[in-house]
């Protein structure tokens, strides 16, 4: 019997791996198709800076989260206000106008007066504009911050309430609310980075500061499938940037991975850090979410504005369950193939996932081509997601495919 269980889990994790590197390989051929605008000296861009004081972010009143709700607000960069009704949370504090030498190019969009209540600090990772001190220095005290490994002594200094050091796949409940630690394709052993799963009371959370796309995203899939999943976009050049950042292309094969209902892009506009131009990250993303038809699962949100989203009722669950298992919109990892599109190994020209790869060829059903029933339940539960009160609902018509063709 125990034979049996270890070739099985074997098995899974060879189909798990070999899905990962035909995802991968599809990301290398269309990565390698685009000429994405870059700058032709940064230095040149950051002297140019130094005269030109940052764009004023676009504010707006803070929104008050109800029970079973969490109100997002975006301040910029990989800066998060996370608010459930009995917790708020920030993540990667960076509220400064440089970074280094670097002018920041729009300002951020929440004010250290809109932070006194914050309770919970999450850093994931060590890089000064993640771990700001000036910023840091000016949030309550009565906060408990968590950290990644070996990065406890670093924010001791500050005098908060706690300091925890986490490492991956370990958790803290904090007030009622569940931080759950990942690890991430970023930083190096003796500083790496990390992801967090944020479980309260309304839709769960994940927050990724800064990786590259990597395999980690299907076990988080697999173990939460959080609801919303805020993933970097910006960092992607040169090409060997994305070891440890995501392009918006990437970001949308995580997305998929993760299993989650809506995407919430981050980190982009606010530092030139790469040589992709400051615009870039969005228009591509936004290209992306039209070709495939993501629009109503892709949520950007402007820097000093906020969402607010609630907690789908659960229906036609067994008790444990999580979703039903029709709107995962994901097949089992031991599955590789079934449930995606066919960009993995694109059939002719690499054509979009949303779409057949031809007459007459053969075409793996996306979730695109789910059965009517199928579509109408995934519709309800995601529209459910987005509060009546937001400015724009998420509305969509099936689970998108965030493979590319």
């Amino acid at each position: 019997m125990r034979i049996c269980v270890s070739l099985a889990l074997d098995t899974a994790k060879q189909a798990v791996n070999e899905d990962y590197k035909k995802r991968q390989r599809a990301l290398s051929r269309q990565h390698a198709k685009r000429h994405a605008p870059r700058y032709r000296s940064l230095l040149s861009h950051w002297a140019g800076l130094y005269l030109k004081p940052p764009r004023r972010a676009k504010v707006a009143p803070l929104p008050q989260p109800e029970r079973a709700q969490v109100a997002v607000s975006y301040a910029g960069h990989a800066t998060v206000l996370i608010r459930y009704r009995n917790l708020c949370v920030l993540t990667d504090p960076m509220l400064g106008d440089w970074r280094g030498g670097i002018r920041r190019e729009v300002r951020a969009g929440l004010s250290p007066a809109e932070l006194d209540h914050v309770d919970l600090i999450l850093l994931s990772n060590q890089e000064p504009d993640h771990l700001h001190p000036q910023t840091l220095s000016r949030l309550p005290k009565s906060a408990t911050v968590i950290v990644p490994p070996h990065t406890a002594r670093r924010v001791s200094e500050f005098g908060f309430a706690r300091v925890i050091e986490l490492g991956p796949d370990q958790s803290v409940e904090h007030r009622r609310v569940d931080i759950s630690s990942v690890a991430v394709k970023h930083g190096s052993e003796k500083s790496p980075g990390l992801g967090y799963v944020i479980r309260g009371d309304g839709p769960t959370v994940f927050f990724c500061g800064k990786s590259g796309y990597s395999e980690g995203f299907a076990s988080v899939g697999r173990r939460f499938r959080p609801d919303i999943a805020m993933l970097p976009i910006s960092g992607y050049l040169p090409n060997s940037f994305r070891e440890q950042h995501m392009s918006p292309l990437d970001a949308l094969y995580a997305f998929e991975d993760l299993r989650s209902k809506i995407m919430i892009p981050i980190r982009y506009g606010s530092f030139a850090l790469s040589y992709e131009r400051l615009e870039d990250p969005m228009r591509w993303l936004q290209e992306l979410v039209t070709e495939r038809d993501l629009e109503d699962y892709v949520v950007s949100i402007e820097a000093g504005q906020s969402r607010v989203f609630v907690r789908p009722p659960q229906r036609g669950m067994s008790r444990g369950a999580r979703f039903p298992e029709a709107l995962a919109g994901h097949a089992p990892a031991t599955e590789p193939g079934a449930g995606h599109a066919p960009a993995t190994e694109p059939a002719a020209g690499d054509a979009p996932a949303t779409k057949p790869s031809g007459a007459g060829g053969a075409h793996e059903r996306g979730p695109h081509e789910r059965g009517t029933h199928e579509r109408e339940a995934h519709e309800r539960e995601a529209e459910e997601l987005a509060s009546p009160g937001s400015e724009a609902q998420v509305q969509p018509s099936t689970r998108a495919s965030s493979q590319a063709g």
